[in-house]
């Protein structure tokens, strides 16, 4: 139990003054920090928030290795991941060919409200 320590005239005067007391006991206000953390992170979201660092590693198995050597994905951008793609070649396959079968094994694997579409750039 969290004792308040002794006050000073000086608290006391400023405590009467604002017509506020703190209770003595201090325990009872006192979380731990991760259920802090839990709760701000569920209020703005974050919790279901996808992990980019899997979905990097993911995408070699799921586009193989021969196109993951030129194209690798930078960032999820409001649910769109965003692939930078090294040669136009490359690009036209994975754009126009590709698109659709990649965006439904990476909703798969990473499910559907974390990817919505993918947008593949050169670069």
């Amino acid at each position: 139990m969290r004792k308040r320590r002794i006050r000073s005239k000086k608290d006391q005067l400023l405590a009467a003054w604002r017509g506020v007391w703190e209770p003595e006991d201090l325990s009872k206000f006192s979380r731990p920090v991760s259920d802090v953390m839990e709760t701000a992170l569920q209020g703005l979201g974050l919790d279901r928030r996808c992990d980019q660092e899997a979905m990097v590693e993911a995408w070699a198995e799921v586009v193989g290795s021969n196109i993951a050597n030129n194209a690798q994905p930078i960032e999820v951008r409001r649910k769109v991941l965003i692939v930078q793609v090294l040669q136009p070649s490359i690009h036209y396959v994975l754009a126009q060919q590709m698109k659709g079968a990649i965006l439904v094994k990476m909703q798969e694997r990473f499910g559907r409200d974390n990817i919505k579409d993918i947008d593949f750039r050169i670069g």
